[in-house]
């Protein structure tokens, strides 16, 4: 006999598979399976292991992936990519050019940031409309992101005041990136892309690159982001539009008053 992972005493039969390893084994195949009904496929007798397998089971549920004894710990991130808009802050396209920029070869002819001497990432900025996309390299974090940013735009006297900066930085958004989640085991590969278009959600398994885990895409839909940014600028519209409308009603209260022309008539000619 054997102590378990819990404790528990793991009895082994006379081929050497224990038979908690054949509980295991049967769970993967059957998750739905009862306690009697995993004791008679495993040819256990289920008044006196039936306890036993009801431990095995919630301590799979719970603790557990695939009967392998592994928790699910937490992700690894790949491709991850972020964007923020400058286009109100009115940058010099000739400035950035000579500041350690160069003009992209793609129709677009948008302004890319290379020349990282730390190995931070890349970044596209496309400058009709003000977006720039950052690419930090892998492994990702919020200081990298905000390092390369500032590298392209504070460091190049692009952005001369440090609280602008820091608006600019706080705004930086969080555009997509995949999670991967490694189970230790080969799975057939699969792909769930229901929600993709909706929510720009693509669940992947068992694929070339990563074989042994479940990866989760996830990104912005087109949709959010165009509502986002046309919200954005219908509340710049709505505020300016409000102003005027104050100065309208400031201007109107500091004007005379003109009276009436019942007031200047005679008092015969009203009653």
């Amino acid at each position: 006999m054997a102590l378990g992972l819990h404790g528990d005493v793991t009895i082994t039969d006379s081929y050497g598979l224990s038979k908690r390893q054949r509980i295991f084994a049967l769970i993967m195949q059957h998750p739905s399976l009862k306690p009697k009904e995993l004791c008679n496929l495993a040819k256990m007798n289920f008044k006196t292991h039936g306890q036993y397998v009801r431990n095995l089971k919630r301590d799979f549920n719970r603790n557990y992936i695939f009967g392998l004894g592994s928790k699910l710990g937490k992700p690894t991130f790949h491709r991850a990519r972020g964007c923020v808009y400058v286009d109100r802050l009115n940058l010099d396209r000739e400035k950035a050019l000579q500041s350690g920029w160069e003009v992209s070869k793609n129709r677009n002819r948008c302004l890319l940031w290379k020349r990282d001497p730390k190995g931070l990432g890349r970044m596209e900025w496309h400058f009709r409309t003000g977006r720039v996309n950052i690419y930090p390299k892998q492994p990702t974090s919020k200081g990298k992101v905000f390092q390369l940013f500032a590298d392209g735009f504070s460091m190049t006297r692009l952005i001369d005041s440090m609280t602008v900066l820091e608006l600019v930085l706080n705004s930086i958004n969080l555009k997509g990136a995949s999670a991967v989640w490694d189970l230790g085991i080969k799975l057939k590969p699969f792909v769930i892309d229901m929600f993709k278009v909706s929510n720009g959600i693509v669940i992947k398994g068992g694929d070339l690159s990563h074989p042994t885990g479940i990866e989760v895409e996830f990104c912005i839909p087109d949709w959010a982001e165009k509502a986002e940014a046309q919200l954005s600028r219908n509340t710049v519209v709505m505020e300016q539009l409000l102003k005027v409308f104050q100065g309208l009603q400031t201007t109107q209260q500091q004007e005379p008053r003109q009276p009436d022309k019942l007031e200047t008539l005679p008092n015969f000619y009203t009653r």
